[in-house]
């Protein structure tokens, strides 16, 4: 017996279903804008974001931006002796 009735796939159920929507990115992006020395740990806080810090990072990077360290030095770095200046050590 052949069947003549046609099968409708279901291809967009399968797979995983990505962890933020298309809502959670614009809202990360108005932040960043916003505030652009924001942490990813910050944008999870205010938004109140369900997910890992790993997928924010890359949500960021995928909205365009460049993830910055935020660079640290030594106050040592700001004595005179260590700027070329004389210092006391005589």
């Amino acid at each position: 017996m052949k069947n003549t009735g046609s099968v409708d796939l279901r291809t967009n159920q399968c797979g995983r279903k990505p962890d933020l929507t298309g809502k959670n990115l614009q809202d990360i992006d108005q932040l960043i804008a916003s505030q652009p020395d924001i942490t990813i740990n910050e944008v999870i806080d205010k938004l109140k974001l369900s997910v890992c810090n790993e997928t924010v990072r890359k949500a960021v990077i995928k909205l365009g931006y460049v993830y910055k360290r935020k660079s640290f030095h030594a106050s040592e770095r700001e004595r005179l002796r260590c700027q070329g200046g004389k210092g006391d050590l005589d």
